[in-house]
């Protein structure tokens, strides 16, 4: 693909330069032959030069073109061609008119184009039937825990999970109200997880409109059942309940699990201890991947970064808990 555009770029302006040389010499008959060449080689290097910039920009400009709702330019088409059409009309009634001109129908049609659009796209939920995806058997439906996770986004782009894939617009709203909380935490969840749509968006991940309400995991499991599709969570309880509806249920938490290599009793670790555990002198911190370990001799280190040792490793219900011993020494930045 670079290498097509690099080349296409190096022809296109090498043209032009050797366009300007056929000029330059008609012009000026006693210049020398040779400025064509020299004129096509400053041309072909220039497009060389700008080549990666209109790559660059060609990205830029496709990466926001994924992230306009599909109505958007419907609604545009359509509201630009009912303007046209009506300054047809406008431009037979107003010619017999003297004085009018050529610039007022242009004029005319670029107001009525202007203004036809803006009232398409202030009501492009009418068109959102039109260009709505054919949902059906085999797609999958996000949730709110594995868009505020993150890692949904990394094994998308590496294709562990194939398309097509769906936000429902009801998690959109769940995630929607969770930023806007005046709890800092919970905010911050919200906002990750918009982040993560936003990333998502861009690997073709589209918002579904369902205009479903109520209870977000029953809406997500009542809709997935009835469509066919599978939902990816990391909520051990939504998942569980997925089998009560006959839903598979697809945990990136469990992925995570299986691919990540087990921690062996004598391995050393960094965990940031986030609150006290139920015996005393413990302090409790979680991993990257959502694994709890329970360190001995942390309880003082709430809100710090320490190393610690593993000591035992063990399989429960709610995933994989690991028990290690705090190493002596200073905090782990």
């Amino acid at each position: 693909m670079r290498t097509g555009l690099q080349a296409a770029a190096i022809l296109v302006f090498g043209l032009l330069g050797l366009a300007t040389g056929l000029w330059l010499e008609a012009s000026y008959p006693a210049s020398s032959p040779l400025n064509l060449v020299y004129l096509t080689l400053v041309g072909a290097l220039t497009g060389l030069l700008l080549a990666p910039r209109i790559a660059y920009l060609g990205g830029r400009i496709a990466a926001w073109w994924r992230r306009v709702p599909p109505e958007a330019p419907l609604a545009v088409a359509t509201g630009s061609m009912l303007a046209l059409l009506a300054a047809v009309l406008l431009t037979t009634l107003l010619g017999q008119i003297p004085g009018f001109r050529w610039y007022h129908s242009l004029l005319l049609a670029f107001l009525l184009v202007l203004t036809f659009s803006a009232v398409a796209l202030a009501n492009r939920h009418l068109f959102r039937r039109a260009v709505e995806p054919a949902v059906g058997p085999g797609g999958k439906l996000l949730d709110t825990s594995v868009l505020i996770d993150g890692r949904v986004a990394e094994v998308v782009a590496l294709g562990f999970l194939e398309p097509p894939i769906y936000v429902p617009d009801f998690v959109l709203k769940e995630l929607q109200g969770l930023a806007d909380s005046s709890d800092p935490l919970t905010r911050a969840k919200g906002r990750r997880g918009l982040a993560t749509l936003a990333t998502l968006g861009d690997l073709g991940v589209r918002v579904l409109e369902t205009g479903l309400g109520g209870e977000v995991d029953d809406a997500l499991l009542g809709y997935a059942q009835r469509k066919g599709m599978a939902v990816v969570s990391n909520d051990s309880a939504l998942l569980a309940l997925a089998k009560v509806y006959g839903v598979k249920g697809l945990s990136i938490q469990a992925l995570a699990h299986a691919l990540k290599a087990p921690y062996q009793p004598g391995q050393r670790l960094r965990v940031r201890i986030q609150k006290l555990g139920k015996e005393a002198g413990q302090g409790v911190g979680y991993l990257e991947d959502g694994t709890m370990v329970v360190v001995e001799g942390a309880a003082g280190d709430r809100g710090e970064w320490v190393e610690a040792v593993v000591t035992q490793a063990i399989q429960t219900h709610l995933g994989k808990m690991l028990f290690a011993r705090k190493r002596p020494g200073p905090d782990v930045p």
